[in-house]
């Protein structure tokens, strides 16, 4: 159950003082449909908290008259309030037809009363012509007392602040997993059949069980007839298997040492700047050029014909010293 801040308390309970009274007195009247139809926005208002002029409207399509108020929370409508006069029961004689114009409209809550008794009924889409609408919540206001907390977060599930909470959705989910058919399809599946086997072997360690034996006993001799033999028991069985059989599946898949086989190996990079050859590939010797085999002076001048070295050592020789403030001048030797 969420948290009932103090200040939705203190609502809760200035509303149930003031319109038990207002109740009791449009009863004993006998208020025409319209009268309760009145006392019911106010309840919306002022007891739950909708706003009666942004949250509550009847401007959904509504040809029908299957309903008399839409409550709307953001940008969907959020439940559908039937009315009856005060001095009868919440009427669902038109319920199947509000749940297939809830279905129409993508909402999932009825609600059904006549100002003192409220039904809560939930909109299931089970496939076929008629949908179903489980009763999730009953109350009678007349019955609630300001000063009882069980009572304050019983009218909390419906309040605006509830909604937003997912108060109801909750509270349905509870109902649902702690049913008895529910309950007794946990105990005669696997793990706590396991369980009880389990205990009884610590008590005689001899003792030969079997788990068929154990499972026949809890449903013949533990469990009501009606539950254990009931079609929703066996749906819920079934859905717990499934469960523990896509459990074992996950678990083979994870611990399969082959389960990445199919990927492909990514190729692993060369470093930059590293040369790799292919396999079975020769490195190229390096082409040869007139300059790789001169030493490491490439300044040095090779000359090979004799001719060619005395006109060198001439021009050395009759070298002029170097002018000041000109560049080298090369005298090529005097002429003849």
């Amino acid at each position: 159950m969420a948290k009932i801040t103090k200040k939705v308390q203190e609502r809760l309970r200035a509303g149930l003082r003031r319109f038990k009274p207002l109740l009791k007195t449009a009863r004993e009247h006998e208020a025409s449909r319209a009268d309760t139809a009145t006392l019911a926005l106010d309840l919306l208002s002022d007891l739950f908290g909708f706003d009666r002029y942004s949250e509550v409207t009847s401007e959904l399509d509504n040809r029908e008259a299957v309903y008399d108020f839409a409550i709307r929370s953001g940008d969907s409508i959020a439940m559908l309030v039937r009315v009856s006069p005060i001095t009868t029961a919440p009427d669902d004689r038109y319920l199947i037809a509000t749940a297939q114009h809830a279905l129409l409209h993508g909402v999932e809550w009825i609600v059904l009363t006549n100002g003192i008794g409220w039904q809560v009924h939930h909109v299931e889409d089970t496939g076929k012509t008629r949908p179903e609408t489980p009763i999730v919540l009953a109350f009678d206001l007349s019955h609630m007392q300001p000063g009882r907390d069980a009572h304050l977060e019983t009218l909390f599930l419906l309040t605006r602040e509830g909604h937003r909470s997912a108060g109801l959705d909750h509270f349905r989910l509870r109902l649902e997993v702690t049913n008895r058919h529910y309950l007794g399809a946990i105990m005669l599946s696997d793990p706590v059949v396991t369980a009880v086997r389990r205990e009884l072997r610590k008590l005689n360690p001899e003792l030969q069980i079997t788990p068929p034996e154990i499972r026949e006993n809890l449903a013949n001799g533990v469990l009501r007839p009606d539950v254990a033999a009931s079609s929703e028991t066996a749906t819920v069985l079934e859905f717990l298997r499934k469960l523990k059989q896509d459990a074992l599946e996950a678990k083979r898949v994870a611990a399969d040492p082959n389960r990445f086989s199919d990927r492909k190996t990514p190729g692993k990079k060369a470093k930059p700047g590293k040369w790799t050859a292919k396999r079975g590939a020769a490195r190229k010797k390096p082409v040869s050029t007139k300059f790789n085999q001169a030493t490491s002076d490439r300044t040095l001048l090779r000359i090979s014909k004799k001719a060619d070295i005395k006109k060198v050592l001439q021009r050395s020789e009759s070298a002029p010293a170097k002018p000041s403030r000109r560049g080298r001048l090369l005298n090529w030797g005097a002429k003849s």
